[in-house]
């Protein structure tokens, strides 16, 4: 999940992601450089076509 560098909203995401999906690993990556072009993690994860040789 993204992060985005402000400690108390962060923790209080994960948190209820963590609620959310118990037993389950949540890391929050930071986005700040994606963000400042209007994206997120849903933009640099999506799918991409595959290429036909």
């Amino acid at each position: 999940m993204q992060e985005f560098g402000d400690q108390q909203a962060d923790k209080a995401a994960r948190d209820a992601i963590r609620q959310a999906f118990p037993g389950r690993k949540i890391e929050q990556l930071n986005v700040d450089g994606i963000a400042a072009g209007g994206g997120s993690i849903h933009c640099a994860t999506q799918q991409e076509p595959k290429a036909l040789a």
